[in-house]
């Protein structure tokens, strides 16, 4: 019984570093993804890329993933994922749609600003998902009147052709650094808020900005 247990012991140890081991290789697969999609875009790589990029063999990439449109999709979500949830935790709280809006499109920015090849990834690739945060807002502010537009769609449309056009610049490395928050300002102001909620939402300070003062203090 105890040579059955250990030799079932170590099969556990030995099943737990593979899935560790994976998980590492998936990761550094995914961080080589995220720049070469930024830099070529969504259609133009090949596999070779990838495999080049994160030192991998061919037959290490098919251990993890099927086709480019996979890889795509897994580090659209996995490059994601931590800003919308660090920007919906930053909200919690905030009551009113334009000052959730606006704090929420800050963030956005200031995230973009401080990593170029994530902001371009974005810009380029477009499959971020967490649309939801920011079309809750609108759509919101539209049915209590704060926003004004001629419908939905034309107020969300309006946000994501801004926001990816902004990010295109931002990556580009030519943004001031006031850059986002202008932008915020500018659709705040393009739906019609009134300029007290427009003050509150570009006054509000951002987490980012406690940490820094923190870290100099």
């Amino acid at each position: 019984m105890k040579a059955a247990h250990t030799t079932r012991r170590r099969g556990d140890h030995r099943t737990r570093v593979g899935r560790e081991r994976s998980a590492r290789t998936e990761t550094r697969i995914l961080e080589a993804a995220l720049g070469v999609f930024a830099n070529m875009g969504p259609d133009a790589p090949k596999i070779d890329d990838f495999v080049q990029a994160a030192g991998i063999s061919r037959g290490t990439f098919y251990n993890h993933f099927e086709s480019v449109e996979e890889l795509l999709i897994a580090t659209s979500e996995w490059t994601t994922r931590e800003t919308i949830e660090s920007i919906d935790a930053a909200l919690e709280g905030l009551e009113g749609p334009a000052l959730r809006l606006g704090v929420g499109l800050r963030l956005f920015f200031a995230k973009a600003q401080s990593d170029p090849v994530w902001c371009r990834f974005v810009a380029r690739v477009w499959k971020i998902g967490g649309d939801e945060l920011p079309t809750r807002d609108v759509a919101d502010g539209l049915r209590n009147g704060v926003f004004r537009a001629p419908s939905a769609e034309v107020a969300r449309d309006l946000l994501f052709g801004a926001i990816r056009q902004a990010l295109l610049h931002i990556g580009s490395g030519k943004a001031a650094s006031n850059y986002g928050t202008q932008m915020t300002e500018l659709y705040l102001q393009a739906l019609g808020t009134d300029a007290r909620r427009i003050s509150a939402a570009m006054k509000h300070e951002l987490p980012l900005e406690e940490e820094e003062k923190e870290t100099s203090s």
